[in-house]
């Protein structure tokens, strides 16, 4: 794949994460950390794709219908295998460090996960159309530019806030926290995943009500977690 097309897949995960960088008001987390937990989110997809294919294999043998299949590769196979491991680039890279200290953070390192994840994946994606279908490359390009890579993101966001919170919330509430931190992102990414495999005439339309729904919640989140983030540097 030409390095032109390289730069161009990886560009809007770049941008997304110096979005949520710069939103982070009251201390920059450690570029090394940071950059730590993006390469995770690109590593782990090296567990996510043949944990994914013994899935659909499974799914292929156990399911009663096409809706079941379509519903059990987008909310399992998709949406919980994904967001598993991108969650879990977050806990082993910087969740238990000392920079990790205020809700926020929850937000910056799992969107900095998720868009490397969205990163390698946009990459493997381009570069199958290139090879497969060149014409249809720079398509490809701009409707996962800005349609795919910012889901993630935006599941990212979701997953942060919650995971932020299960640090610094009191014990009887921090297990909640973290299991939403799992399981709503897996949700929305199988919802997502779901609308768009049913292919429908109003697929699009749902899919794009639906993101422009979901970045104003996670607009929501950021504003909620950085106001509370204030306190921690009073």
């Amino acid at each position: 794949m030409p390095a032109k097309l390289l730069i161009l897949s990886i560009a809007p995960s770049i941008f997304i994460a110096l979005y949520i960088y710069f939103r982070d008001k009251y201390e920059k987390e450690p570029f090394s950390l940071l950059l730590r937990t993006f390469l995770y989110g690109i590593l782990v997809s090296a567990i996510v794709v043949p944990i994914e294919h013994i899935l659909m294999v499974y799914g292929r043998i156990s399911a009663t219908s096409q809706l079941s299949f379509i519903a059990f590769e987008a909310f399992i196979v998709a949406g919980l295998t994904e967001e598993y491991f991108k969650r879990f680039a977050v806990i082993r890279v910087a969740y238990n460090t000392p920079y990790f200290d205020e809700p926020f953070d929850g937000i910056v390192y799992c969107v900095f996960s998720a868009v490397g994840f969205a990163a390698i994946e946009n990459i493997g994606y381009v570069s199958t159309v290139f090879q497969s279908m060149p014409t249809e490359t720079m398509n490809v390009l701009i409707l996962r530019g800005i349609m795919a890579v910012p889901a993630h993101a935006m599941f990212g966001v979701v997953m942060g806030y919650y995971l932020g919170f299960s640090k610094f919330a009191p014990s009887n509430k921090a297990y909640l926290y973290y299991q939403t931190s799992l399981i709503l992102p897996m949700i929305f990414h199988g919802f997502y995943d779901f609308i768009l495999m049913l292919n429908l005439e109003s697929s699009q339309t749902i899919v794009i009500i639906f993101e422009i729904a979901l970045f104003l919640y996670c607009l929501r989140l950021i504003k909620q977690s950085l106001v509370i983030s204030k306190i921690y540097f009073r």
